[in-house]
């Protein structure tokens, strides 16, 4: 059982939220579009989720488990 009168910890690490520029990149990412289903379905921006492709270097946006890059077919990441 915890006690509710412990302390809060003063550095709290925030969970990585999407829609976000990497830290890492100067000008952000280069975006590579829409995924298929995501363009089929109509999918608004809140309900995509971002993937990263590994040959384009950059972010595509999908619906649920999309796989496919929309640039170049990519489906290993």
């Amino acid at each position: 059982m915890t006690d509710h009168n412990e302390e809060v910890p003063s550095k709290i690490i925030s969970f990585p939220q999407t829609r976000v520029s990497p830290r890492h990149t100067v000008d952000g990412y280069k975006e590579l579009g829409m995924g298929k289903m995501a363009k089929a379905f109509g999918a608004v921006k809140e309900q995509q989720s971002g993937h990263w492709c590994s040959k384009c270097k950059g972010i595509w946006f999908g619906y649920l488990l999309e796989v496919e890059c929309p640039k170049c077919k990519n489906r290993q990441g």
